[in-house]
């Protein structure tokens, strides 16, 4: 059986002091408790209210973002058009075949220059580490056998 605090200050004798303290830690107890629940309630008011905030922006900005999603896509299958008429114009002077494989090399190429262009453009700052974190080692892994070297 364990004990708890409460039995165990009924087990042992009350003291002077004890007397007069226990009236006094027993409201700083509640006045904690109290403290620990208007912090509670403050804390979780504040997230309520991102939340909501959250939310609604997100009401807000639906319309846009599906907008964007549908230029997107349309933008999409207008450049693969532009490809495909670009092949088909350059398949008349020479064989379909190698009029796909110039416009995919010069895409490829644009597609580099691009990649190029932005990494040149990166905005400069501290190199990137990665910091490797020792694995905590078992305490009977640490231990050396005696008769080893």
């Amino acid at each position: 059986m364990t004990s708890t605090p409460d039995t165990e200050r009924s087990d042992r004798p009350r003291r002077f002091f004890d007397r007069l303290t226990e009236p006094f830690t027993d409201k700083a107890r509640e006045k904690f408790e109290q403290v620990e629940d208007h912090v509670r309630e403050a804390v979780q008011a504040e997230i309520n209210a991102v939340a909501l905030s959250v939310r609604a922006r997100a009401v807000e900005v639906r319309p846009s973002a599906i907008a964007f999603g549908v230029a997107a896509l349309v933008t999409f299958f207008g450049l693969a058009l532009f490809v495909t008429a670009g092949v088909l114009g350059l398949s008349h002077t020479v064989e379909p075949w190698l009029a796909a494989l110039i416009i995919g090399v010069a895409l490829v190429l644009v597609g580099a220059g691009a990649a190029a262009w932005g990494r040149r453009h990166l905005p400069s700052g501290p190199p990137i580490s990665v910091v490797r974190v020792q694995e905590p080692t078992h305490p009977a892994e640490e231990q050396v056998h005696p008769w080893e070297d």
